[in-house]
């Protein structure tokens, strides 16, 4: 029967192909580890891919489920919860909409208090995403209706195993979260973690608990306070933008019934999962253009093995034109070329998917160095695996077709005439050539690349961030969570900085609510004295923070006008700020703003500025100046406390010392974020370490497949060429002429392949700037290193082969083989 045939001509290409690889297994060692790292590159890239941008929710009907996100001038993920409440009871497009917050929550177990985090959910979260209860049950609408009258708490399923041993009887045990008795009802399945994929949550509390949870914060009836973020399911047969029509239909009706607050508020409809589009744009626009740069890779580990393999295949035309003459069909020898790059395909891919897996594994396990549960969960699913094996189908013809296109146009007579040191193609340029070309551009880029990524991590590193953060230690605690109200807790904060500045060692310290380039930060809007009443769509944002007497010099911010806060700036006293540069000019719209005055809201009390200071980096390392105000934290109390320590005291010692002198004070008190502020700047830094690694390893590839390209292409050159050259040695061709045989032509494919690989990283400078901080392809150090960097490879890898055409033997040479 003809598929049988078909099968048992397959076995026999297959075992053929097994034969003909092993009688060269260094080829097959160095090809193998090529595609394994293409092919692997491509795979971890595809699954960070998958997990952020392609996997939908582990929910019901995910497609349905979208976040509302706020638009004024700039897209923020929160609302007011006032406004939540309107758009759920109003809106006629979704099934539900629920409100959620992330918090951080001490738990206490056996009398220890330990900090978790957890979410802040409305009663209808489990019930409208869809999940059900892995044991127990789920908090619902009619449990969250009044404030304090919904002490429930579900677990995560990772806490239930780690917290609680996995205990059945959990369901129903009183537990203690911030120091207010709850009850638990219920654990969430198994790989739930909530609505966003990067967090993971210990626990969900309803959000009528807030004011326990947060404990002198309450905000649930604010229409101010921006802390709720939404996502709905849409109803049957309903599309996303009729859903955003309606959401903006109610926002109109908002902003006219209130608009000091929602005046131009406008909502879009997002992707889940990564907070809309704050997170999602950025991480979309990074993993694919990682993943586009990692495509690349695999392009050149192709165009590296099919020159190779062309190389190959001119070794066997001889082979191959008797086999021709002897009855062979060209498309059987064809399809027997293709069956060995298959073999090598799959033998790379499944190396590949190796170490993608473990790749993978590292990945999962890695977490931020900050105190929030920031970790990702990349899986080798059944998509992945996909990926892989489609990657390595499209490479083994990418790098197989030249060869077997090669030898179909194999003519047995001119072949077996030639023997086997006659040239291929007589053509200008043959197939071998342009894939060297092709080679060298694709690897051009990618070294390109690499050193813009370790470009921009020097600039990160050497930015002024308008703070000195050498020999700064830091723990934070938050009062509201160990029960402290407002006066006990300002009384507790004086306490513990008086008990820390007499440390041995501390040269200054001071304390505050969060700390630039941290994770926690807040922004209030701006009313200036000269503009009392402005409209929602005029009102300018800045970042606020709240410190005590001795902040700036202990975290080295340097003033520039008036003077720093006293204890005297106190309740009772006249209100006082201290503003940076950019506030001043923007907001005051004046250089000289001491003494004038702005207000919080249009009704709230004027505070006067007492003092600027330097510009500084404050929410990321990217963004542009933008204003920002201390307040003394006296007269705006914060529960939540960062202390801050200036020592020439080793870290480690002084954050034991730190430890046990707020230990000293209070026992049951958890701490949290101790360290250095430099390992809290880690985290601002990870984006453009994350570029530099990823593109790092994307250009040490590249050197390495040109590297073996080229001493592949020269070795093989010398070896073609071994007979010409000795004859010309023998009539008295001298060093640079022998030297113009063998590198001549290498040099002007090198050339072409580089001059094509700058343009098309200068070409590239968009995709780039998505991923690299401040990429400029055209800066000068950046090209010239590429061109060195590439002399130094060429070089190298061809100084072997090169040394060798050198030292042949004219006698040798001639010799009859």
């Amino acid at each position: 029967m003809p598929h049988l045939r078909l099968l048992d001509d397959l076995r026999a290409d297959l075992r053929y192909a097994v034969r003909t690889l092993a009688r060269t297994p260094a080829f097959v060692f160095m090809a193998i580890v090529s595609l394994a790292l293409g092919i692997g590159a491509n795979t971890v890239v595809f699954s960070v891919v998958n997990a952020l941008v392609l996997k939908p929710l582990p929910i019901e009907q995910p497609e349905r489920v979208f976040f509302a996100q706020r638009q004024t001038r700039q897209s923020y993920p929160t609302n007011s919860f006032p406004n939540y409440r309107d758009l759920r009871d109003r809106n006629t497009s979704f099934d539900g909409l629920v409100g959620y917050r992330i918090s951080p929550i001490d738990l206490e177990k056996g009398g220890t208090p330990v900090r978790t985090w957890g979410y802040l959910a409305t009663g209808n979260y489990f019930d409208v995403l869809g999940v059900k209860p892995a044991l127990g049950r789920f908090f619902h609408a009619e449990d969250d209706r009044h404030e304090g009258d919904a002490p429930f708490a579900v677990l995560s399923y990772d806490c239930w195993i780690g917290r609680f041993g996995g205990d059945p009887a959990v369901i129903g045990r009183a537990i203690r979260l911030n120091r207010t008795p709850f009850t638990i009802v219920g654990v969430a399945p198994k790989g739930f973690r909530g609505t966003e994929l990067f967090y993971r949550p210990d626990i969900w509390v309803p959000m009528m608990m807030q004011p326990q949870i947060e404990v002198g914060n309450p905000w649930l009836e604010n229409r101010n306070t921006l802390n709720t973020w939404i996502a709905g399911r849409l109803k049957p047969g309903v599309s996303a933008g009729a859903a955003e029509a309606d959401l903006n239909a109610i926002a109109a009706q908002l902003a006219r019934e209130y608009p000091q607050i929602n005046e131009g508020l406008r909502l879009k409809l997002a992707r889940p999962g990564l907070v809309g589009d704050v997170l999602g744009g950025p991480v979309r626009a990074f993993t694919v253009g990682v993943l586009a740069l990692a495509g690349l890779v695999l392009l050149a580990a192709c165009a590296n093995l099919a020159s190779v393999l062309a190389a190959r295949a001119a070794d066997r035309r001889r082979e191959l034109a008797i086999r021709m003459a002897i009855g062979a069909a060209r498309g059987r020898i064809v399809r027997q070329l293709l069956a060995e790059t298959l073999l090598l395909a799959l033998s790379g891919g499944a190396a590949g998917c190796a170490l993608a897996f473990a790749a993978s594994r590292a990945l999962t396990a890695w977490q931020a160095p900050i105190d929030v549960p920031i970790q990702f969960d990349i899986a080798i699913d059944v998509r992945v695996l996909l990926f892989a094996c489609g990657v390595s189908a499209i490479a083994g013809l990418l790098f197989g077709l030249a060869p077997a296109r090669q030898a179909s146009r194999t003519d047995p007579n001119s072949a077996l005439k030639a023997g086997d040191g006659a040239a291929v193609s007589g053509r200008r340029w043959p197939v071998r050539d342009v894939v060297v070309i092709a080679q060298v551009a694709l690897c051009v880029v990618l070294v390109s690349a690499s050193l813009l990524s370790l470009r921009g991590l020097q600039q990160t590193v050497s930015m002024p961030l308008g703070i000195d953060p050498r020999g700064v230690t830091l723990v934070g605690f938050d009062l509201g969570l160990g029960g402290y109200r407002r006066d006990l807790g300002i009384q507790f904060q004086r306490r513990a900085l008086d008990a820390v500045a007499r440390l041995p060692g501390v040269q200054m310290a001071a304390y505050s609510n969060s700390l630039p380039l941290s994770i926690d930060q807040s922004t209030t809007v701006i009313y200036p004295d000269d503009q009392p009443v402005l409209k929602t769509s005029e009102v300018h944002a800045a970042v606020r923070y709240v410190v005590s007497p001795g902040f700036f010099p202990t975290l080295g911010i340097r003033r520039e006008q008036g003077r720093d806060f006293d204890w005297r700036d106190a309740p009772g006293a006249p209100r006082v700020a201290v503003v940076n540069r950019t506030f001043a000019r923007t907001i005051m719209r004046t250089s000289a703003p001491l003494g004038r005055h702005f207000k919080y809201g249009w009704r709230a009390d004027p505070i006067e500025i007492i003092g600027v200071v330097e510009d500084g980096k404050y929410q990321s390392l990217t963004e542009s100046p933008r204003p920002v105000v201390f307040e003394p934290i006296l007269q705006s109390y914060n529960s939540t406390t960062t202390i801050l320590v200036r020592s020439a005291q080793p870290p480690e010692q002084m954050v034991a010392a730190i430890r046990q002198a707020i230990a000293s004070l209070d026992p049951a008190l958890p701490l949290y974020g101790a360290g250095t502020v430099e390992q809290m700047l880690g985290f601002a830094r990870f984006p453009s370490q994350a570029a530099a690694i990823a593109l790092s390893a994307f250009g040490l590839l590249a050197v390495v497949l040109a590297a073996t390209g080229i001493h592949g292409l020269v070795a093989y050159a010398v070896s073609r060429r071994q007979r010409e050259i000795g004859i010309r040695i023998a009539i008295g061709a001298g060093t640079g002429h022998v030297l113009r045989i063998v590198v001549g032509r290498l040099s002007v494919l090198l050339g072409i392949g580089a001059l094509i690989g700058l343009a098309l990283a200068v070409a590239a400078g968009g995709l780039l700037s998505q991923i690299v901080y401040q990429a400029s392809p055209n800066d000068p150090a950046v090209l010239g290193t590429v061109v060195a960097v590439f002399l130094a490879v060429g070089f190298m890898s061809s100084w072997a082969p090169v040394r060798r055409s050198l030292r042949i033997e004219p006698m040798k040479a001639l010799r009859p083989e």
